[in-house]
């Protein structure tokens, strides 16, 4: 029943008011979109961060020249798609400058969203204890959907240890040990100091570089830092 106080609007009459109202709230509606776009680009893109350095001290492992002119640090999560995304690159970029780079990699396990997260990062110490700490990190993300979707990722890695050539019983312990497991706490430790929160993330000079997953982005990043 119509409301005594309400004016009849016609079919036609609704349309002519609808079409003006839907093109500004899709006018509206993309430029909100390009205003993220837009943010994200900016906030999230610079080539280095303007805060202030910081030190980063003990823990890490290192491939590369000890006396290499500039040192990229990676904080990052062994089950971390962009992290696997990333791999190809640095290992790349390394190969590029083997006498002026060098790559310091700390543990990041973000176990609150990637469920396999520690115990790959325990399967790169336990290798690392047998000195094959750097080919378990290449195969824990050459295969990384393999264990990292696995409900029971453990005989996955000790295959994995297999083919490196590692002493198998001695990963199994190793991979259960509170000593590794702290050691990887360490790492965590001091991504939480530095306030990190996500993966990967780049840092030279003490300062954090956000670099696309891309060798043009990769080498300007590096020659920036080889020419200061």
């Amino acid at each position: 029943m119509m409301q005594p106080w309400a004016a009849p609007v016609s079919i036609g009459g609704m349309q002519k008011f609808l079409k003006p109202t839907i093109v500004i709230v899709v006018l509206v509606a993309l430029a909100a979109g390009a205003a993220v776009l837009l943010s994200r680009n900016t906030d999230r893109r610079p080539e280095v961060s303007t805060t202030p350095p910081v030190d980063i001290k003990g823990g890490g492992h290192f491939r590369g020249p000890e006396k290499a002119q500039v040192t990229l640090v990676e904080f990052g999560d062994y089950e971390c798609p962009s992290c696997g995304a990333y791999h190809p690159f640095v290992k790349e970029i390394l190969s590029r400058y083997p006498d002026k780079l060098r790559l310091e990699f700390h543990h990041f396990p973000l176990i609150g969203v990637h469920a396999n997260a520690m115990i790959g990062a325990m399967a790169a110490e336990a290798a690392g204890e047998q000195n094959h700490f750097w080919e378990m990190h290449d195969a824990l993300f050459e295969h990384q959907r393999e264990w990292g979707e696995s409900r029971n990722p453990e005989p996955i890695l000790i295959n994995l240890a297999s083919g490196i050539g590692l002493d198998l019983n001695r990963f199994m312990q190793s991979l259960r040990s509170p000593a590794l497991q702290q050691r990887v706490l360490q790492d965590v430790s001091m991504a939480d100091k530095l306030q990190l929160n996500e993966t990967p993330t780049f840092l030279i000079d003490g300062q954090r570089v956000y670099i696309k997953a891309s060798m043009e982005d990769f080498v300007q990043v590096v020659e920036a830092h080889l020419h200061k």
